[in-house]
């Protein structure tokens, strides 16, 4: 798909899709925001407070926290008041959450501000991807899933304008967190104007509501009509198999086509957080003055980096529908440890080539993170859960996404004193080889299978799924000798397609 005909589908979708995509752009760039915010912010917090390693990983890592409280409530939260309910009151949160962290001078209520905001990321998080999937058009489903990763690039690179414009004004630090307000505010009010999801409301026993809002959000009766019966026929199932907490655990136990999903989207956000992403984007002007740039120099070279990781997310848009996710993920990952590999061995030279190769690793890093395992995981995660048990999954899929990330976010000052640089980067590369090796064995290719087919995929063993991948690779190395690239690209050249004479099969 290319990009005019992504632009194409979305020109021909109802005002109320738009709308939708709207306040999920939004609400996905409060979390990006606050990451540059605090990253130029603690510059200047942390001398103010005067914090030592321990304390100013928990006061950037404390939404992280925070989210971990969000994720688990969110699931509850879109069961009682719906998609609008839980985003609604997220951004309620997130406005009061902002004005705290902007108006206090104290580190104690400053660190209650930011666990507060936590919980709309864990909310936001985990209600987005699902409000998107169950209310966009089935034809434009796939490149809606990409949404909420390049919300977040974009909302870093609007946080980082933020940290420019206020690092010489005197305690410009409070105005830089008090900002997260305004997009927060934009997802409030649009709200009023958003479509509730249809399958909600049929849950919730409102079908006419149901039927109302899918006729707003599809382009002719037909689709409704068609969709409106397929929730019917899904519904029965997903009250009947998730009605508690316990009798989803159960279900897990009993059925391992479930819970062979649930490990590997486990794994997959293992495979985000432990990349060091999160590490590099919150610390990133601290590194810069680890590396020996003044705090107004370090901000202004951020403004490349978050440029470069709006930049970099867009190919996802297209490549991962004609490349696929395993092989996207397969061919960034090695690159991605090879970048974290020469940030951490920069500090090895002097002042110069520290800086260069630092900033230049850094920036590649974005590059190969961007179309790969920024996007990716979040699609497969999207694909890969059953729809009776998707709503559960995905707040179990958030909650390990978030501790992994506060993990990773609370541990890096520490790691960089106690490990240095080079340390702390060759761990997170090292963690980055071991997942590259995990997802060729274990995760199989989503690309064009409809939900049923990717929900049998499941029903076999992890050991089947191996020696199915790595087949698979066999037979797609043969094909590269013959046909190059083209293979990858889908192109249905006549050597992919053509048998095998006598003669060859003699020669083999």
């Amino acid at each position: 798909m290319d990009e005019m005909s992504f632009l194409s589908k979305l020109r021909g979708l109802p005002p109320k899709v738009h709308i939708l995509l709207t306040v999920c752009t939004f609400g996905g760039s409060i979390a990006g925001i606050d990451t540059a915010l605090v990253s130029g912010a603690q510059l200047f917090f942390v001398k103010r407070f005067h914090l030592d390693t321990s304390l100013q990983g928990l006061t950037v890592a404390a939404t992280l926290l925070g989210a971990l409280v969000g994720a688990l409530l969110s699931n509850k939260l879109n069961k009682l008041v719906g998609r609008k309910g839980a985003m609604f009151l997220a951004g309620m949160d997130a406005i009061a959450a902002g004005i705290t962290e902007s108006c206090t001078d104290i580190w104690e209520v400053l660190l209650i501000g930011r666990l507060f905001l936590g919980i709309c990321f864990g909310i936001m998080t985990s209600t987005i991807p699902m409000f998107l999937s169950e209310c966009a058009p089935k034809h434009v489903r796939g490149m809606f899933t990409t949404v909420y990763q390049l919300a977040y690039a974009i909302g870093y690179f609007i946080g980082l304008i933020v940290d420019t414009i206020f690092v010489h004004v005197e305690h410009g630090w409070h105005f830089m967190l008090g900002s997260v307000t305004v997009p927060s505010l934009v997802v409030v009010c649009c709200l009023f104007f958003a479509s509730e999801s249809p399958r909600w409301l049929f849950m919730k026993g409102r079908q006419e509501d149901a039927w109302s809002s899918l006729l707003t959000l599809r382009s002719s009766q037909g689709a409704a009509l068609e969709e409106y019966y397929e929730i019917r026929e899904w519904m029965q199932r997903e009250q009947e198999d998730t009605n508690s907490i316990c009798g989803f655990f159960c279900l897990l136990y009993r059925q391992p086509h479930i819970r062979r999903p649930i490990l590997l989207g486990i794994a997959l956000q293992f495979a985000q957080q432990f990349c060091g992403v999160n590490a590099v984007m919150f610390y990133f002007e601290y590194v810069l003055q680890f590396a020996g740039l003044s705090d107004s120099h370090s901000i202004d070279v951020s403004l490349a980096l978050g440029f470069a990781a709006v930049v970099f997310t867009f190919p996802a848009f297209w490549l991962v529908d004609r490349l696929g996710r395993r092989f996207l993920l397969l061919t960034t990952m090695p690159f991605v440890s090879l970048m974290l590999w020469l940030c951490g061995f920069s500090f090895f030279g002097g002042y110069k080539v520290r800086l260069v190769l630092n900033i230049t690793g850094t920036l590649l890093f974005r590059l190969f993170y961007g179309p790969g395992l920024g996007p990716v995981p979040w699609i497969i995660v999207a694909e890969i859960y059953p729809w009776y048990v998707r709503s559960p999954c995905l707040t179990l899929n958030s909650f390990f996404c978030y501790l992994f990330n506060f993990t990773v976010s609370f541990s890096w000052p520490t790691m960089l004193k106690s490990m240095h640089a080079q340390g702390a980067f060759s761990f997170f590369a090292s963690c980055t080889l071991l997942s590259t090796m995990f997802i060729y064995l274990f995760v199989p290719e989503t690309k064009g299978l409809q939900l049923d087919s990717i929900e049998r995929l499941f029903e076999q063993s992890f050991y089947m799924i191996a020696k199915e991948n790595v087949r698979n690779t066999k037979e797609r190395m043969k094909k590269w000798n013959i046909c190059g690239l083209n293979h990858f690209c889908n192109s249905k050249c006549n050597n992919c397609t053509k048998q095998p004479s006598k003669t060859e099969t003699n020669i083999e």
